[in-house]
């Protein structure tokens, strides 16, 4: 007479079965997620403690490219995201130089010290200072004016504060200081396409056309590699420039070197951005007036 099993070891071993088949299920989506996520991880540079890890992957450029060649807007908010998700302060030297009124001033290049949190920007002028070759602006700090150190005859008087913005300020440059940095720079570029995009004004390109005819989505700026965006407008009132060139680095996802040109094809504004090193640990007491000459 065949044996008989209880009835509670088939329960046993069908429960068994079921729980066993469900922490396979487990083990493959865990594993598929850390393909994904290792993916992901692999598919940009990453910066830490102010030098890069690693160049973004092939596919990664792709996927940036891909981006640039359908939607600028989408891009730019892409790099934005990833500022705010990567970045805690920086160290930089900026090349600069603007057209003010009818006149193109000379190129200024500027040591710069940023902190994201509180928002603090230290310049100083290495080369073609304005009035001052040093200012010092804290978001909140001095009844938000920033700390300016005249040159010229003036420097007898020593350190004054003068607002951001202030008139006899913006006759040396037309972006004040509490403006400045990647993130608010990527915002103002969002808002100028946004605007334009809304009023059906807004004509994008990517990359720059040699005169053989051949164009090339890259650049390189610096000796890094860039994606060049190209923005052209009408002539309104509102709108900053003609057409302005965004080069951004495929490794950082940040503009490297923004170009604008006036209605008369005249160079209006270019700032350049070397020697970037990212997340070097400043604080607070970087900025503060003993730690900047001032």
């Amino acid at each position: 007479m065949p044996s008989r099993i209880p009835f509670w070891r088939h329960t046993n071993w069908g429960a068994r079965l079921s729980v066993g088949l469900f922490l396979v299920a487990l083990f493959c989506i865990q594993c598929t997620q850390t393909v994904t996520a290792d993916r992901e991880a692999n598919s940009r540079a990453v910066m830490i403690s102010g030098k890069q890890i690693g160049q973004t992957s092939p596919e990664g450029v792709q996927h940036l490219l891909d981006l640039a060649e359908t939607d600028h807007i989408a891009l730019l908010e892409h790099c934005l995201a990833n500022y705010r998700s990567q970045y805690r302060d920086y160290t930089c030297t900026l090349v600069r130089q603007e057209r003010l009124g009818s006149r193109l001033g000379k190129e200024q290049t500027i040591e710069v010290k940023f902190l994201q949190q509180p928002f603090s920007v230290s310049m100083y002028w290495v080369k073609n200072a304005p009035i001052s070759d040093r200012a010092l602006y804290v978001e909140g700090k001095r009844n938000d004016r920033m700390l300016v150190r005249p040159t010229g005859l003036l420097a007898v008087v020593g350190p004054q504060t003068r607002k951001p913005d202030d008139q006899d300020v913006m006759k040396h440059t037309l972006r004040p200081i509490n403006k400045f940095g990647f993130e608010r720079s990527l915002e103002a570029l969002i808002e100028v396409y946004a605007q334009a995009r809304d009023q059906g004004d807004l004509t994008c390109e990517v990359g720059l056309t040699s005169p053989d005819g051949v164009r090339n989505p890259f650049a390189d700026v610096d000796g890094r590699n860039t994606i060049v965006l190209i923005r052209t407008l009408p002539p309104k009132h509102d709108y900053p420039a003609k057409r302005t060139e965004i080069y951004l680095d495929v490794d950082s996802l940040v503009p490297i070197l923004v170009k604008g040109y006036n209605w008369d094809n005249e160079l209006s504004s270019s700032y350049l951005f070397t020697d970037i090193q990212f997340n070097i640990g400043l604080t607070e007491d970087d900025f503060l007036p003993e730690a900047n000459g001032m």
